[in-house]
């Protein structure tokens, strides 16, 4: 009995340790910093908008700095306090419709949008992440009042600035 007992415990310490040592290359979703050691804080200025969509290059770089401020990994700062800048851009907005009536009215439309976004240091402009084609696309519905058309269009780029955000800040720090 006596045998039995110690031999599950060195199994139970074992299997234990494995588990632990296996998990430790590994961290939450969003809490890793995998940016060089002397990268302390970020800038994040207004990206550039060369799509024919006025303003969506303020709530762009709005989402992103909420998601850095949110984490509480890396600091947003002034771009003279900064080690890294993050610069974006607006590559293209696109907006078509994807569900009609049988009278040819729109009632949803897709809304797509293309940045290019570029992490790099300040002192000497080494890129530490980036990607030239990131894109993600939201469907929104059509009203009848073309001020509640615009305004689901409104919460539709503002849902694809806060996915993008998250899977721009993901990307930076954890270098996928």
């Amino acid at each position: 009995m006596k045998i039995k007992g110690k031999i599950g415990l060195v199994i139970g310490w074992l299997w234990g340790l494995f588990i632990l040592t296996g998990c430790l290359g590994y961290g939450f979703r969003g809490t890793v910093n995998n940016l060089p050691a002397d990268i302390k804080a970020v800038a994040i200025p207004i990206f550039a908008n060369e799509s024919l969509e006025p303003g969506i290059e303020v709530v762009f770089a709005n989402a992103l700095v909420y998601e850095f401020t949110r984490s509480r990994i890396l600091p947003v700062v002034s771009e003279a306090e900064a080690q890294a800048l993050i610069v974006g851009k607006i590559k293209s907005v696109a907006v078509e419709p994807v569900i009609y009536t049988s009278s040819a009215q729109t009632l949803e439309r897709r809304i797509t949008v293309v940045l290019e976004v570029t992490c790099r240091r300040k002192d000497n402009e080494q890129v530490l992440w980036q990607n030239a084609n990131l894109s993600r696309y939201e469907i929104y519905p059509v009203a009848s009042d073309p001020a509640l058309t615009e305004r689901n269009k409104e919460e539709a780029i503002k849902k694809i600035a806060q996915d993008l955000s998250e899977r721009i800040h993901n990307g930076i720090l954890e270098n996928f």
